[in-house]
């Protein structure tokens, strides 16, 4: 239909609206889950004209009703969901589901971040358990939160990886890297950098497997394993140049973090880098408003002062780079330190 001023949505509008509209955003799930998509984007969904789900997504410009009781999604709505629909379905499911623990928990945020940990469902959603190993069952259970996960770094990692000094790197090891799309955004970057994912054993099977087709797929490897060993990988019998931690380490309780970037710097070559991109604390955001936040707002209790980090690196003997920070939904910074050669 159209926007309050007449017009029809724009993708970007639209895109807003689907996480930012708390009842076209669970009508939307709905119509997802009975199984209506594939029909709307064929035209052909036939559907009372009654049907409430897409009356709320009719007054929202997503859907339009036409000729002989047919539903069809909008031109502009086709267009968004050819282009996005996986990642804007990921980001839709786990925005209700933060949006559902800040109603029922939001207090505890407030005033007890351990007591909103214990309650919220909005962790459980991120089944690390279940990805130790590649069973069918086990892939299934990690594919909802890669997809959530990889649907952030199509947004992220444009604006991020330019902010990645890696000139004259040719080994990159990424801990934690997902489904592989920062790593490849850094290789479309330097072509001759080959890269490395260490991640978990069904997390890496999805990742090689969606990673496929890119161009870049051919310098990636996925290397199964967990951060907390020492046997991490080395890329052509040589230990990489540099390293990333692209929004991982605020995963970890901080009495860990030393251990894991220390195990970064002994494995890092001489002259190598490390580099930490995370999202900075959420206090220090001018504005902290609209349903999408909820998101990052459940995770506000993990977000630490970039400064945190830079102190860890020098402890460790390495030398600060320049930061760099990008605004995206939080402002996220970019900690580097090189290691003496």
């Amino acid at each position: 239909m159209s926007d309050a001023d007449g017009a029809s949505p724009t993708g970007a509008a639209l895109s807003r609206r689907l996480a930012e509209d708390l009842p076209v955003m669970v009508a939307l799930r709905a119509v997802i889950d009975r199984g209506d998509m594939r029909a709307l984007l064929g035209g052909a969904l036939a559907a009372p004209a009654g049907d409430l789900a897409l009356a709320v997504l009719r007054g929202a410009g997503v859907v339009a009703h036409g000729d002989g009781a047919q539903w069809h999604l909008t031109p502009e709505a086709a267009a968004l969901w050819r282009r996005d629909g996986p990642a804007l379905e990921a980001r839709l499911r786990f925005g209700l589901l933060a949006a559902a623990d800040l109603i029922q928990h939001g207090g505890a945020l407030f005033s007890d971040s351990q007591g909103f940990v214990a309650r919220a469902a909005t962790y459980g959603f991120f089944r690390y358990a279940r990805a130790l190993g590649t069973g069918a069952a086990q892939i299934e259970d990690t594919e909802p939160w890669v997809r959530y996960v990889a649907a952030l770094n199509e947004t992220e990692a444009p604006v991020l990886a330019p902010l990645v000094s890696l000139a004259g790197c040719r080994r990159l090891l990424e801990i934690g890297g997902n489904a592989g799309g920062f790593a490849l955004a850094l290789l479309a970057r330097h072509p001759g950098l080959q890269a490395t994912v260490l991640d978990l054993p069904a997390v890496c099977h999805i990742g090689a497997r969606a990673s496929a087709a890119h161009p870049a797929a051919a310098r990636l490897r996925f290397a199964p394993g967990d951060n907390r060993s020492d046997d991490w990988p080395l890329e052509d019998g040589g230990a990489p140049d540099a390293i990333v931690f692209k929004s991982v380490l605020h995963d970890w309780d901080f009495a860990r973090v030393p251990e894991i970037l220390s195990r970064a710097a002994r494995h890092l070559a001489p002259g190598g880098r490390i580099f930490i991109v995370e999202r900075g604390p959420m206090q220090a955001e001018p504005a902290i408003s609209g349903l999408s936040a909820a998101t990052n707002r459940v995770f506000a209790p993990f977000y630490r002062a970039p400064e945190i980090y830079a102190g860890l690196l020098a402890g460790l003997g390495l030398v600060p780079l320049p930061p760099q920070s990008a605004v995206l939904d939080m402002t996220f910074h970019i900690i580097g330190a090189e290691k003496p050669a």
